[in-house]
Protein backbone atom coordinates (compact mmCIF):
# COMPACT_ATOMS: atom_id res chain seq x y z
CA UNK A 1 0.00 0.00 0.00
CA UNK A 2 1.26 3.47 -1.25
CA UNK A 3 2.19 5.73 2.08
CA UNK A 4 1.41 9.23 0.19
CA UNK A 5 1.29 11.94 3.09
CA UNK A 6 -0.55 14.74 0.71
CA UNK A 7 0.60 18.19 0.61
CA UNK A 8 -2.14 19.12 -1.24
CA UNK A 9 -0.16 20.51 -4.26
CA UNK A 10 -1.79 17.87 -7.16
CA UNK A 11 1.99 18.37 -9.17
CA UNK A 12 3.95 17.80 -6.50
CA UNK A 13 1.82 14.49 -5.00
CA UNK A 14 1.41 12.85 -8.25
CA UNK A 15 5.18 12.99 -8.75
CA UNK A 16 5.28 11.32 -5.18
CA UNK A 17 2.98 8.89 -6.30
CA UNK A 18 4.83 8.35 -9.46
CA UNK A 19 7.93 7.88 -7.86
CA UNK A 20 6.44 4.87 -5.69
CA UNK A 21 4.55 3.49 -8.56
CA UNK A 22 8.20 2.90 -10.36
CA UNK A 23 8.63 -0.82 -9.14
CA UNK A 24 4.63 -1.70 -9.94
CA UNK A 25 5.20 0.12 -13.51
CA UNK A 26 8.38 -1.83 -14.48
CA UNK A 27 6.85 -4.80 -13.81
CA UNK A 28 3.56 -4.20 -15.29
CA UNK A 29 4.89 -2.97 -18.53
CA UNK A 30 7.47 -5.98 -18.76
CA UNK A 31 8.34 -6.97 -22.92
CA UNK A 32 5.68 -3.84 -23.89
CA UNK A 33 5.82 -3.44 -27.76
CA UNK A 34 6.19 -7.45 -28.43
CA UNK A 35 3.11 -8.87 -28.50
CA UNK A 36 -0.55 -8.19 -27.26
CA UNK A 37 -0.76 -5.18 -24.95
CA UNK A 38 -3.73 -5.94 -23.26
CA UNK A 39 -1.66 -8.19 -20.74
CA UNK A 40 0.73 -5.65 -19.31
CA UNK A 41 -1.98 -2.70 -19.19
CA UNK A 42 -4.65 -5.17 -17.05
CA UNK A 43 -1.84 -5.11 -14.33
CA UNK A 44 -1.22 -1.42 -14.70
CA UNK A 45 -5.12 -0.71 -14.31
CA UNK A 46 -5.41 -3.03 -11.48
CA UNK A 47 -2.75 -1.12 -9.56
CA UNK A 48 -4.74 1.82 -10.50
CA UNK A 49 -8.53 0.36 -9.54
CA UNK A 50 -6.64 -0.29 -6.37
CA UNK A 51 -5.07 3.17 -5.58
CA UNK A 52 -8.76 4.95 -5.65
CA UNK A 53 -10.41 2.48 -4.36
CA UNK A 54 -8.50 2.82 -1.01
CA UNK A 55 -9.64 6.92 -1.26
CA UNK A 56 -11.97 7.87 1.71
CA UNK A 57 -13.63 10.47 -0.80
CA UNK A 58 -16.84 9.63 -1.79
CA UNK A 59 -17.86 10.12 -5.19
CA UNK A 60 -21.91 9.95 -7.58
CA UNK A 61 -20.60 7.81 -10.28
CA UNK A 62 -22.43 4.35 -10.37
CA UNK A 63 -23.51 1.80 -13.05
CA UNK A 64 -26.01 3.23 -15.18
CA UNK A 65 -25.11 6.54 -14.84
CA UNK A 66 -23.24 7.73 -18.58
CA UNK A 67 -23.29 11.43 -18.85
CA UNK A 68 -19.09 10.97 -19.23
CA UNK A 69 -19.50 8.55 -21.50
CA UNK A 70 -20.14 11.44 -24.06
CA UNK A 71 -16.97 13.31 -23.86
CA UNK A 72 -14.25 14.19 -26.17
CA UNK A 73 -11.46 11.49 -25.01
CA UNK A 74 -7.76 11.49 -25.68
CA UNK A 75 -5.95 8.27 -24.88
CA UNK A 76 -2.46 7.01 -25.74
CA UNK A 77 -2.14 4.33 -28.91
CA UNK A 78 -0.74 1.96 -26.17
CA UNK A 79 -4.39 2.10 -24.92
CA UNK A 80 -6.05 1.84 -28.15
CA UNK A 81 -4.80 -1.14 -28.89
CA UNK A 82 -5.96 -2.71 -25.37
CA UNK A 83 -9.27 -1.40 -26.16
CA UNK A 84 -9.15 -3.37 -30.30
CA UNK A 85 -7.98 -6.81 -28.27
CA UNK A 86 -10.92 -6.57 -26.09
CA UNK A 87 -13.32 -5.73 -28.78
CA UNK A 88 -11.53 -8.54 -30.77
CA UNK A 89 -12.59 -10.90 -27.78
CA UNK A 90 -16.15 -10.01 -27.90
CA UNK A 91 -19.12 -12.14 -29.31
CA UNK A 92 -19.34 -12.03 -32.87
CA UNK A 93 -22.63 -10.38 -33.50
CA UNK A 94 -21.62 -7.69 -30.35
CA UNK A 95 -18.35 -7.03 -31.72
CA UNK A 96 -19.73 -6.26 -35.21
CA UNK A 97 -22.22 -3.67 -33.76
CA UNK A 98 -19.24 -2.08 -31.57
CA UNK A 99 -16.95 -2.08 -34.73
CA UNK A 100 -19.66 -0.25 -37.38
CA UNK A 101 -20.25 2.17 -34.24
CA UNK A 102 -16.93 3.06 -33.61
CA UNK A 103 -16.38 3.73 -37.55
CA UNK A 104 -19.45 5.64 -37.80
CA UNK A 105 -18.35 8.30 -34.69
CA UNK A 106 -14.85 8.77 -36.16
CA UNK A 107 -16.01 9.53 -39.59
CA UNK A 108 -18.76 11.88 -38.04
CA UNK A 109 -16.46 14.11 -36.15
CA UNK A 110 -12.96 13.40 -38.51
CA UNK A 111 -13.72 17.29 -39.28
CA UNK A 112 -15.84 18.43 -36.33
CA UNK A 113 -12.58 20.24 -34.89
CA UNK A 114 -11.69 19.77 -30.94
CA UNK A 115 -13.32 22.67 -29.74
CA UNK A 116 -16.51 21.57 -31.51
CA UNK A 117 -16.05 18.18 -30.24
CA UNK A 118 -15.46 19.14 -26.64
CA UNK A 119 -19.21 21.27 -26.74
CA UNK A 120 -20.89 18.08 -28.54
CA UNK A 121 -22.50 15.29 -26.99
CA UNK A 122 -20.72 12.31 -28.95
CA UNK A 123 -21.79 9.12 -27.07
CA UNK A 124 -18.97 6.37 -26.95
CA UNK A 125 -19.00 3.97 -29.51
CA UNK A 126 -18.53 1.48 -27.43
CA UNK A 127 -21.41 2.39 -25.18
CA UNK A 128 -24.09 -0.22 -25.57
CA UNK A 129 -27.63 -0.10 -23.19
CA UNK A 130 -25.99 1.89 -21.12
CA UNK A 131 -22.66 0.15 -20.40
CA UNK A 132 -19.59 -0.22 -21.13
CA UNK A 133 -18.64 -3.18 -23.84
CA UNK A 134 -15.05 -3.18 -23.01
CA UNK A 135 -15.16 -2.05 -19.18
CA UNK A 136 -12.18 -3.92 -18.30
CA UNK A 137 -9.82 -2.14 -21.10
CA UNK A 138 -11.44 0.96 -20.47
CA UNK A 139 -8.74 4.18 -20.59
CA UNK A 140 -7.16 5.78 -17.76
CA UNK A 141 -9.01 9.21 -18.76
CA UNK A 142 -12.39 6.79 -18.22
CA UNK A 143 -11.30 5.03 -15.12
CA UNK A 144 -9.88 7.77 -13.49
CA UNK A 145 -12.78 10.66 -14.42
CA UNK A 146 -15.11 11.08 -11.48
CA UNK A 147 -17.84 13.45 -9.79
CA UNK A 148 -18.65 14.51 -6.28
CA UNK A 149 -21.98 15.90 -7.75
CA UNK A 150 -23.91 14.09 -10.69
CA UNK A 151 -26.09 17.35 -10.99
CA UNK A 152 -23.31 19.21 -12.19
CA UNK A 153 -22.87 16.23 -14.60
CA UNK A 154 -26.23 16.39 -16.14
CA UNK A 155 -25.86 20.14 -15.87
CA UNK A 156 -22.61 20.06 -18.54
CA UNK A 157 -24.51 16.97 -20.49
CA UNK A 158 -27.88 19.30 -20.70
CA UNK A 159 -26.07 22.53 -21.75
CA UNK A 160 -22.72 21.69 -23.48
CA UNK A 161 -22.01 25.23 -23.20
CA UNK A 162 -21.73 25.02 -19.18
CA UNK A 163 -18.54 26.24 -17.89
CA UNK A 164 -19.79 24.10 -14.86
CA UNK A 165 -17.06 22.05 -13.24
CA UNK A 166 -17.80 18.62 -11.16
CA UNK A 167 -15.94 18.40 -7.47
CA UNK A 168 -13.11 15.86 -7.48
CA UNK A 169 -11.87 13.84 -4.96
CA UNK A 170 -8.45 14.92 -4.20
CA UNK A 171 -6.72 11.90 -3.99
CA UNK A 172 -8.33 9.92 -7.21
CA UNK A 173 -7.19 12.75 -9.09
CA UNK A 174 -3.58 12.39 -7.68
CA UNK A 175 -3.70 9.07 -8.89
CA UNK A 176 -5.39 9.91 -12.14
CA UNK A 177 -2.35 12.14 -13.07
CA UNK A 178 0.27 9.95 -11.63
CA UNK A 179 -1.02 6.96 -13.24
CA UNK A 180 -1.54 8.81 -16.65
CA UNK A 181 1.60 9.92 -16.19
CA UNK A 182 3.69 6.91 -15.57
CA UNK A 183 1.81 5.12 -18.43
CA UNK A 184 3.59 7.36 -20.74
CA UNK A 185 6.88 7.57 -19.23
CA UNK A 186 6.37 3.51 -19.59
CA UNK A 187 5.72 4.27 -23.43
CA UNK A 188 8.71 6.23 -23.80
CA UNK A 189 10.94 3.35 -21.99
CA UNK A 190 9.90 0.97 -24.27
CA UNK A 191 10.60 3.47 -27.79
CA UNK A 192 6.65 2.69 -28.40
CA UNK A 193 4.39 5.67 -29.28
CA UNK A 194 3.79 8.31 -26.55
CA UNK A 195 1.39 10.72 -28.74
CA UNK A 196 -2.10 10.53 -27.67
CA UNK A 197 -4.88 10.43 -29.90
CA UNK A 198 -8.77 10.97 -30.09
CA UNK A 199 -10.03 7.94 -29.10
CA UNK A 200 -12.69 7.01 -32.06
CA UNK A 201 -9.95 8.10 -34.61
CA UNK A 202 -7.37 6.31 -33.71
CA UNK A 203 -9.47 3.16 -32.81
CA UNK A 204 -11.26 3.35 -36.19
CA UNK A 205 -7.60 3.25 -37.60
CA UNK A 206 -6.70 0.23 -35.19
CA UNK A 207 -9.20 -1.94 -36.07
CA UNK A 208 -9.16 -1.85 -39.94
CA UNK A 209 -5.76 -0.73 -40.33
CA UNK A 210 -3.25 -3.47 -39.07
CA UNK A 211 -0.63 -1.47 -40.10
CA UNK A 212 -1.14 0.74 -37.16
CA UNK A 213 0.48 -1.94 -35.06
CA UNK A 214 3.09 -2.79 -36.60
CA UNK A 215 3.87 1.08 -36.56
CA UNK A 216 3.34 1.14 -32.70
CA UNK A 217 6.10 -1.74 -32.09
CA UNK A 218 8.26 0.01 -34.19
CA UNK A 219 8.23 2.95 -32.70
CA UNK A 220 6.72 4.93 -34.95
CA UNK A 221 3.51 7.45 -35.16
CA UNK A 222 0.88 4.52 -34.77
CA UNK A 223 -2.18 7.11 -36.62
CA UNK A 224 -0.32 8.85 -38.59
CA UNK A 225 -3.39 10.46 -40.26
CA UNK A 226 -5.44 11.24 -37.10
CA UNK A 227 -5.60 14.66 -37.33
CA UNK A 228 -6.61 15.20 -32.98
CA UNK A 229 -3.82 14.58 -31.40
CA UNK A 230 -1.24 15.68 -28.89
CA UNK A 231 2.56 14.77 -28.99
CA UNK A 232 4.79 14.11 -25.70
CA UNK A 233 6.50 17.01 -26.35
CA UNK A 234 3.22 19.42 -26.48
CA UNK A 235 2.38 17.31 -23.12
CA UNK A 236 5.48 18.74 -21.60
CA UNK A 237 5.40 22.21 -23.13
CA UNK A 238 1.81 22.52 -21.78
CA UNK A 239 2.79 21.36 -18.19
Amino acid sequence: MMRIKYSGDLSRDASAVMSELEPTVRVAFNGLGKGPVTPQLVQFFRAFDTMTALSPGATSCQAGCTYCCHYHVMVSATEVFAVAEAIGKLPAATRAVITARVHETAARTKNMGRDIYIRTNVECAMLLDGKCSVYAARPIACRGHHSADVAVCKETHDNVHSDALAPKDYQREVAFRAFDHAQLLANYQASVDTTKYELHAALSTALSNPTSFKRWKAGKSAFPDVVDKTTLAEMIQSG
